[in-house]
C-alpha cells in the first residue's frame, strides 16, 4: 500500500472517530445506552489507531499523576477489602475517565471544537424541553410532578442539568460573546434551568446557585447583586409547595435532611474503625445497618455525600486522591484562563469551572461521582479543557503547567 493510500486511510478512520465521539457527546445528555455504545466504538477505533497508526496519539496532561494516584488508592482499597469481585465491578465507572483523553485527542482544532459546542447546545435543548414537558404533562414523580427527563431519575435528570446550565449560562452572560452564540446560549440556559427547576433536585438547585455565583464573581460582578435579588423574588413569588420545596433545604427536621444527618453520623463511626485504607468500595448497606444511630429507620447502600462515601470506602489516602484531584482540576482550568482564548472558548472555561464547583457542592448531598450519567458529562467538559490547553497553549504547555 503507498503512503498516499496509507494516509488516506488515516484519514478516514480518524474522521470516523471524530465522528463517533460527536455522536457520544450528542447522546451524553439523554440516553445512557446511545451514549455508552457510541463511546465503545469510538474506543475500539481509537485505540489501535494511535498504538499501531500513531494518529490522534493521547497527550500528557496535569491530569495524569492525580488521576494514577486516585486509580492505585482504589485498587488498594479493593484488596485491602477482600471483597475483590464486588469491589472491582463498582469501579466500573473508572473507565470513563479515559473520555477525558478521548476529547483531548479529538479536539484537535478549534473549529472542531466549536462545532462540538453546537452539537452539545442542540442535543442540551433536546433533553432539557423533554424533561419540561414530562412536567407540564403531568407524567412526573411525586406530588410535586418531578421530572426526570429521559433518566431514570430525577437526580440524575437535575445533576446533567446543572453541568449543562453552568456551561450555557456563563457563555450566556459573557460580555465578550455576541451574535448567534450569545442569543443560543441565553435561549439555552432558560431552558435547562426551567428544566432543572421542574427536577425539584435540591442539592442540584444548591449546585446552581453557587455555580451562577463563580461565573458572575469571574466575568460580570455588576450582576452579582441583580442575580442574589432575582433569585430572592423568584423564591417569594413561587406557589407554596414549590416554595416549601426550597425551605426544606434548610430544615433540619425535614425527612431527607434527617437520614443525611444520620448517615454522616454513621459514616463517621464506620471512618474511624478504618481510617487508612476504609473498607473498600463496596455496598455498604451492612456495615451502615451495624453503625447507624439507633433512631435511623433506614439503611443505605451508599451514604449521599462523595468526600463521605470516599473516606468510608478508600479512607483517608483515598479522600486526599479524591482531593488531589479536584484541585488539580481547578489548576487546569485556571491555567485554561491565563491564555488569552477567543471569547466564547474563555466563557466555556469559566463555566467549566462553575460547573465543577456545582458539581462538587451536588456531591455534598449526593453520591453522584458514582452515576455514570453525570461523571460521563463531568469527563466531557474535563477533557474539552486538556483539548483548549493543547490548541491554544502549546503542545507540552498544559503537561509543563504541572511542572513550573
Amino acid at each position: 500500500m503507498s503512503k498516499q493510500s496509507t494516509s488516506r486511510s488515516i484519514t478516514v478512520w480518524s474522521g470516523f472517530v471524530t465522528f463517533l465521539v460527536a455522536s457520544f457527546i450528542f447522546c451524553s445528555t439523554f440516553t445512557i445506552a446511545g451514549t455508552q455504545t457510541s463511546l465503545a466504538i469510538a474506543f475500539a477505533l481509537w485505540v489501535p489507531l494511535f498504538a499501531v497508526k500513531r494518529s490522534m496519539v493521547p497527550r500528557r496532561t496535569s491530569l495524569d499523576l492525580p488521576l494514577l494516584i486516585f486509580v492505585a488508592v482504589s485498587v488498594i482499597a479493593v484488596v485491602f477489602s477482600g471483597e475483590f469481585r464486588g469491589g472491582f465491578w463498582n469501579l466500573r465507572n473508572y473507565l470513563l475517565i479515559g473520555i477525558v483523553y478521548l476529547i483531548a485527542a479529538a479536539g484537535r482544532d478549534g473549529r472542531y471544537l466549536r462545532r462540538m459546542f453546537w452539537v452539545l447546545f442542540i442535543s442540551a435543548c433536546g433533553s432539557a424541553l423533554y424533561g419540561i414537558a414530562i412536567f407540564i404533562l403531568g407524567r412526573g414523580d411525586g406530588t410535586l410532578g418531578r421530572t426526570s427527563g429521559s433518566f431514570s431519575n430525577a437526580m440524575t435528570f437535575g445533576g446533567v442539568m446543572l453541568l449543562l446550565c453552568s456551561i450555557l449560562f456563563a457563555i450566556a452572560t459573557s460580555n465578550e460573546v455576541r451574535g448567534r452564540m450569545r442569543i443560543a446560549a441565553i435561549t439555552a440556559s432558560v431552558i435547562t434551568a426551567l428544566a432543572l427547576f421542574f427536577s425539584f433536585t435540591r442539592s442540584s438547585w444548591l449546585g446552581i446557585l453557587v455555580s451562577g455565583l463563580i461565573v458572575l464573581l469571574i466575568q460580570r460582578r455588576r450582576l452579582l447583586p441583580v442575580f442574589i435579588a432575582g433569585i430572592a423574588i423568584t423564591i417569594l413569588i413561587l406557589p407554596a409547595r414549590y416554595r416549601d420545596r426550597f425551605i426544606s433545604i434548610m430544615d433540619m427536621d425535614y425527612r431527607t435532611n434527617v437520614h443525611r444527618l444520620q448517615m454522616l453520623e454513621g459514616g463517621w463511626r464506620i471512618f474511624i474503625e478504618h481510617p487508612i485504607i476504609g473498607v473498600g468500595p463496596i455496598d455498604l448497606s451492612e456495615l451502615y445497618e451495624e453503625h447507624k444511630p439507633p433512631e435511623a429507620e433506614f439503611v443505605f447502600g451508599h451514604l449521599h455525600n462523595n468526600f463521605l462515601n470516599i473516606a468510608v470506602t478508600m479512607g483517608f489516602l483515598g479522600l486526599a486522591a479524591f482531593v488531589y484531584f479536584f484541585v488539580s482540576i481547578f489548576r487546569l482550568l485556571a491555567r485554561n484562563l491565563r491564555l488569552g482564548l477567543p471569547p466564547p472558548e474563555r466563557a466555556w472555561v469559566v463555566g467549566s469551572i462553575s460547573a465543577v464547583a456545582g458539581f462538587l457542592v451536588n456531591g455534598l448531598f449526593e453520591w453522584n461521582f458514582a452515576d455514570a450519567e453525570v461523571v460521563t458529562l463531568l469527563y466531557i467538559i474535563i477533557g474539552s479543557n486538556c483539548a483548549l490547553g493543547f490548541v491554544y497553549g502549546g503542545g507540552s504547555r498544559e503537561a509543563e503547567g504541572d511542572r513550573s
